[in-house]
């Protein structure tokens, strides 16, 4: 029977979401749970996936994904955007007919008991088109915010999936700061798609609807209308052209100058201590001269587009409006129906900027954005994590049935004439029960790195853990096996022990943390309170010595059944080293443990040194 692990804070519950009888704590109320309306959030997060996406796809077919992901917000959000639009044109044919049948009488002396049966009815037709254009712009904006927050979540889930897949990447490195900006900046770019989805169908039938109405009112005017309007949107969109344009090269820069700085703040420490702070700070004063250059010119190409954009609409709407003016003065159409023409005039200037200007910019970044995600999402995994093999002895037994009876534990690590950078060969074993010192120059020791965290495939020879090639290993699967420690751990906010702790998913148990504390040395004297210390977001609270020990602690308190440390005591003394070298080789029996380091302390408690040869072999 296979259980499910709760969460922290999850409560037990049935399918259905009511609560198991029996589980609720003391004081705790029994009953049904409460239930969600359409705009709150859920208790926790969603199991379905509406939006799925295919790296292959073109920027333009995940933006319609992305709509048809959420249409269940798009369609009712359109609805409500068109009915605002359609109250919005209707307005002025109301206050028209209010003038034409209740104020020009009024004004030629009918009595007011005459005209209140109709002046009521205007007045309630004019506070039901305000009721309408209130419900629809208010809530239809908001479900549009509500489908792009919701798609933005789904395709964050998307993104980062595909940053967090333990197969890796075949493509070099990306600076963490260009990642964060694709899995925030990007992301919300690409949704800003349902935008231009949900307000451009309202405005079309507004403009429509105010042509019908001016051909209603006279033809000429409507016929004018609807030959003028393509007109006038061509000379929008061609206006628009560089602001779009410079648009995305502002985001662009924006990206990169938030890559820059996140890289910057991220390796601050040693840029310190290289003394390198000013030409750091000369390369991010460059990337960040260079994107206010591009935010300015498009804030200037903003600014002439808005400024020509709302010429142009308002120079039209007074055409419109002269024209009419011209008919009630000769008699053609009444008072009533210019003052609906004027006010048709000025409603149109807002949906011809809008499906013009803010459409036409909308769709551009959001296009740029989405090319950047696809191009994100297509990297193939690393040719060196594509193993499926889940563990060796009792672990495969476990995985897929082999029956095999030698246990993961007690397979070591094997070397089979590895070629290395230098040009040596390595070959050779570290049993179970042994602490070899591995001693290699620099670029040889990155190299075994990369071959040991499946980042490479080497190129002759083969390496070995479990009695499997590392390269069939499944990636998660050997990091239980085979660890290896990070030169520089990575830290989080917290205190020592949770940091030792944290291992897995699970954390390991206190007494083990503990001890592997106390062989790392990490003394509960030298900190202010002990294991309890508060060591800050990237452990900055503690000496690099502390912060070396921390993670040493952390591997140690892993216990896995092979560990890898490469130069794991390079900022602590040299007392306080021969002290964890006798502890961790004291600390690791039945465990395999290679050690790579021309620390003569390690040699001292080792079981065997190994030096790879020029050929074939290996010196011991």
């Amino acid at each position: 029977m296979v259980r499910r692990r709760r969460s922290a804070g999850e409560s037990a519950a049935g399918p259905a979401g009511e609560p198991v009888p029996g589980t609720a704590g003391a004081g705790e109320p029994q009953g049904p749970q409460r239930r969600h309306g359409l705009l709150d959030p859920p208790a926790s997060p969603p199991l379905d996936r509406p939006l799925h996406v295919d790296p292959s796809w073109s920027p333009a077919r995940l933006s319609a994904q992305i709509v048809r992901s959420a249409l269940r917000f798009v369609a009712p959000g359109s609805a409500l955007l068109i009915l605002y639009n359609t109250a919005l044109m209707l307005q002025p044919v109301v206050i028209g007919r209010l003038v034409d049948e209740v104020i020009a009488p009024a004004a030629a002396g009918t009595g007011l008991s005459a005209l209140a049966e109709t002046l009521a009815l205007w007045a309630a037709a004019l506070a039901g088109l305000y009721l309408a254009m209130n419900i629809g712009y208010r809530f239809g904006g908001r479900m549009g915010w509500f489908g792009v927050q919701r798609s933005h979540y789904e395709l964050s889930r998307t993104v980062l999936e595909r940053l967090l897949d333990e197969r890796g990447t075949a493509d070099p490195a990306r600076a963490p700061g260009a990642l964060l900006s694709i899995a925030t900046a990007d992301v919300h770019r690409a949704c800003l798609v349902l935008y231009a989805t949900i307000y451009p169908p309202g405005e079309v039938v507004g403009l429509v609807l105010a042509a019908g109405l001016l051909v209603a009112v006279h033809p000429a005017l409507g016929i004018g209308t609807i030959l003028a309007l393509p007109l006038v949107l061509l000379l929008m969109h061609l206006a628009a052209r560089p602001l779009r344009r410079r648009s995305l090269a502002e985001q662009e820069g924006m990206a990169d100058a938030a890559a820059a700085a996140a890289d910057l703040m991220g390796g601050y420490r040693v840029l310190r201590g290289l003394h390198a702070q000013s030409v750091a700070a000369d390369r991010y004063r460059a990337v960040s001269r260079s994107t206010l250059r591009a935010t300015l010119a498009a804030r200037s190409a903003q600014a002439a587009f808005t400024g020509l954009s709302t010429a142009a609409a308002q120079l039209f709407a007074v055409l419109v409006a002269v024209a009419a003016a011209l008919m009630a003065f000769a008699g053609t159409i009444t008072p009533g129906q210019l003052v609906t023409v004027a006010g048709i005039a000025v409603n149109l200037v807002r949906p011809l900027d809008a499906l013009v200007g803010t459409l036409g910019s909308l769709w551009a970044i959001s296009q740029a954005s989405a090319r950047r995600l696809l191009d994100l999402l297509a990297v193939p995994p690393h040719p060196a994590a594509l193993g499926h093999v889940q563990g060796a002895g009792p672990d495969r037994e476990a995985a897929d049935g082999t029956g095999a009876t030698t246990g993961s534990r007690g397979t070591g690590l094997v070397f089979e004439d590895l070629q290395l950078p230098s040009g040596s060969r390595l070959t050779g074993q570290i049993g179970p029960d042994e602490l070899v010192v591995l001693d290699l120059p620099r670029e040889d020791r990155a190299a075994l790195r990369d071959l040991l965290t499946l980042h490479a495939v080497p190129d002759h020879g083969a390496v070995r853990a479990g009695g499997e090639r590392l390269h069939r290993w499944r990636p998660s699967a050997l990091r239980r096996h085979l660890l290896v420690a990070p030169s520089v751990p990575g830290l989080f906010t917290g205190t020592v022990l949770e940091n030792v702790r944290a291992t897995g998913e699970d954390p390991v148990p206190p007494e083990r943390a503990r001890a592997a504390l106390e062989l790392a040395a990490l003394a509960g004297h030298e900190l202010p309170v002990g294991e309890r210390t508060a060591i800050g977001d990237g452990g900055w609270e503690l000496s690099g010595g502390q912060r070396q020990r921390l993670g040493l602690a952390r591997a140690v308190a892993a216990d896995p059944a092979v560990l890898v440390l490469i130069d794991p005591t390079t900022s602590v003394d040299a007392v306080t080293e021969a002290r964890i070298a006798h502890a961790l080789q004291a600390g690791r029996t039945g465990r395999a443990t290679l050690v790579m380091s021309s620390s003569p302390v390690y040699r001292a408690v080792a079981d065997r040194v190994l030096t790879p040869a020029p050929a074939q072999g290996l010196s011991t």
